[in-house]
């Protein structure tokens, strides 16, 4: 039962590294939707939003049933709540590539031209998000606390990319529309600007957690900011036997992610994979030679 138990908790954070990649390939698709003003991949994406959004309540389902069934204590419990609090994030996350599709929709629908200026804007701030949301990843397959440090920095970069957007909105003559829905139209296709700014921040809050599963304290990465590798590494708490964390494997969950948005590390564990079921013929090997 307690093999079966490991097992399943395996599986779950196998399943939020999966969702977690399946979010950053599907706002890609909602980006340049948007950006190339692609009514048939808009709609593509926001039906994949839909499934992704099924896979996250079955995830957080999944959770509370093995608090409720196996009563994990210690470690295993800070994963399940790890788990969990990462869905809420993902959740979170896709709400906002949903926005983005509908907003892409909504610009070709509606026919709205937006300034040059601002479309390359939005390049830029979605190739910031892209890389804040790489690191995230990192993070979150490596588990590497020093990397964790580095977020807030790639954050504050997309983050006045997302306020230059509107500042050079601002700067533009008023626009001319017919009536009050046409403005109104003409908000929730700008807005695309702040659902970036929102999925790096979701996906910086989701890092964040690694810190809670390896450590048990609940600090961010601006709590940590000042903290050396000595430092960091000293916190860490022994795991218990369910939580068995492995990069090398885990890595394969998140491999669609583009290679040159995560770290050389990741990159590394990407482009040399380990074939889990290889990996549990060699812990049986072992065990038959313990025994």
């Amino acid at each position: 039962m307690r093999k079966l138990y490991s097992r399943q908790l395996i599986e779950a954070r196998h399943e939020m590294l999966s969702i977690y990649e399946a979010i950053d390939l599907t706002l890609h698709d909602a980006v340049r939707a948007f950006v190339e003003g692609d009514k048939k991949l808009a709609s593509k994406t926001k039906k994949k939003t839909l499934k992704i959004d099924a896979r996250c309540a079955n995830l957080e389902a999944v959770c509370y049933n093995l608090i409720a069934t196996q009563a994990p204590v210690a470690s295993d419990f800070r994963l399940l709540q790890t788990l969990i609090y990462t869905d809420f994030c993902l959740q979170r996350m896709c709400d906002k590539v949903q926005r983005v599709a509908r907003a892409a929709k909504l610009k070709v629908k509606t026919d709205i031209e937006l300034p040059a200026e601002l479309i390359d804007l939005v390049n830029q701030e979605a190739a910031s998000v892209y890389k804040v949301m790489g690191t995230a990843a990192s993070v979150l397959v490596t588990n590497d606390l020093t990397l964790l440090r580095t977020l807030s920095g790639q954050e504050e970069s997309a983050h006045s990319i997302y306020e230059e957007f509107f500042r050079a909105f601002n700067r533009m003559s008023s626009v001319e529309l017919a009536d009050d829905r046409s403005y109104d139209d003409f908000r929730r296709v700008i807005m695309v600007s702040r659902y970036l700014d929102r999925c790096a921040q979701y996906s910086i809050d989701a890092a964040s957690r690694i810190m809670f599963l390896l450590t048990g304290q609940r600090w961010n990465s601006v709590d940590i900011a000042g903290f050396d590798e000595d430092e960091l590494e000293a916190l860490r708490v022994p795991s218990g036997e369910g939580v068995i964390l492995r990069p090398e494997i885990d890595a394969a969950y998140v491999a669609d992610i583009p290679v040159d948005e995560v770290t050389p590390e990741l990159k590394a564990l990407i482009e040399n994979p380990v074939d889990e079921d290889d990996d549990d013929d060699d812990e049986s090997d072992d065990e038959d030679f313990d025994a």
